[in-house]
């Protein structure tokens, strides 16, 4: 919804969402299984990681209150510390924060349009996706605002209709008794490690916040833009990872990335599992069209001797740049890896804001804080030293 040239509730709702549900929970699953052998334990992950994400989520809209203003935690930052700490955060996000995972959803994107087609070249249909929705947010914000609102009310359509197939599939492999041996993994370096790829997997919950300059009433809509966002789709994540884990092996999940694909072929039969390889396709064109208008507007905050436009045209030319590079640069799980640790980092740089502006903000805020800073430092820690 545009509301005089401002973008409305819903909207940016769907641009929360959009960024949140795309390239993560339909092929990280992979990589949590191999040190996960729980089904249990894995949707008490995703649960987790929901809980994380909505504590992120309320301490930014505290930031938007603080700092009104677009630019994410680049704005934040120069207003608080100094305006070479906002750079180095600036530039984390722009890479970890939006680059990085447009590179991630061409490369799922390849991957299923792959199941259709074997011997076509991943990257390259990335590429091609990237570039054809790049050039598309080239226009103004009335086209980029209707097509995300629709492209994701259709892609919640479609995963409510996949999810409501699974359960209705004669197939099931889901075990959910809880056994001695999954106490031990709920505190392993493998639960905790995990947990980084399920917070990327969330990573957008801060979405609106970026493009605050082209929100209406923006720390009203921004503040339940994020929360309903997040919240919608910390139910789905479940939801969607019940079905995987109920029609595909636990054992053949191990080291997957075309989860998704693979669920969709033991629902739908083989023919099927074709059809949905394309839908999930077309989702994460939603996902990449949502990173690529908020990414660009980080980079705009950061040069501002630039003219500025209703398209800042030349951020985001930028950002296709480092797009393209990583693509073609880095191998899958690399990218996710190293983008859910920085991009974490960042998060929590920006959220120990409030802490100096303890004054300004409620001490149920600051424990919210608390809990996200400690939970995503605490993983990230594992990840990287354990």
């Amino acid at each position: 919804m545009l509301v005089k040239n401002k973008i409305g509730f819903y909207t940016a709702t769907a641009l929360v969402i959009a960024n949140m549900i795309g390239t993560g929970v339909f092929t990280s699953l992979g990589f949590q299984t191999a040190l996960l052998p729980s089904v249990t334990v894995v949707l008490l992950l995703w649960l987790c990681g929901g809980v994380i994400a909505i504590c992120g989520g309320l301490s930014y809209v505290e930031l938007a209150r603080l700092f009104p203003g677009s630019g994410g935690e680049y704005h934040y930052i120069s207003n608080t510390y100094s305006i070479n700490a906002a750079k180095i955060v600036g530039l984390v996000s722009i890479i970890a924060g939006f680059s990085g995972p447009v590179a991630l959803a061409g490369i799922a994107l390849g991957a299923h349009v792959g199941q259709l087609y074997p011997h076509i070249n991943v990257k390259l249909i990335a590429f091609c996706a990237i570039s054809f929705v790049t050039l598309f947010h080239c226009f103004n914000l009335k086209i980029a605002s209707g097509f995300q609102l629709l492209s994701t009310t259709l892609k919640l359509l479609l995963i409510v209709i996949f999810i409501i197939c699974g359960y209705f599939s004669s197939v099931n492999y889901l075990d959910l008794s809880f056994r001695e041996t999954d106490q031990k993994l709920l505190i392993s370096k493998g639960f905790l490690s995990s947990l980084v790829y399920v917070s990327f997997a969330y990573s957008g919950w801060n979405a609106s916040i970026y493009i605050f300059n082209e929100i209406d009433r923006p720390v009203k809509n921004i503040k339940k833009s994020i929360v309903w966002g997040t919240l919608i789709v910390t139910v789905l994540y479940i939801f969607l990872n019940v079905i995987f884990l109920k029609v595909i092996p636990l054992a053949n999940t191990t080291g997957v990335i075309e989860i998704g694909a693979l669920a969709a072929s033991s629902i739908f039969g083989t023919i099927g599992g074709k059809i949905a390889s394309a839908i999930i396709s077309l989702l994460l064109v939603s996902t990449i069209s949502a990173m690529v208008w908020t990414g660009p507007r980080v980079i705009d905050a950061m040069l501002p001797r630039l003219k500025k436009k209703p398209v800042p045209l030349h951020a985001v030319i930028i950002q296709y740049g480092i797009t393209v590079l990583l693509l073609f640069t880095g191998t899958f799980e690399h990218i996710l890896s190293y983008t859910g640790v920085a991009l974490s980092l960042s998060s929590c740089v920006a959220v120990s804001i409030l802490f100096f502006k303890h004054k300004a903000v409620s001490k149920l805020s600051l424990l919210i804080a608390l809990i996200y800073i400690f939970a995503t430092l605490w993983s990230c820690y594992y990840l990287i030293f354990m």
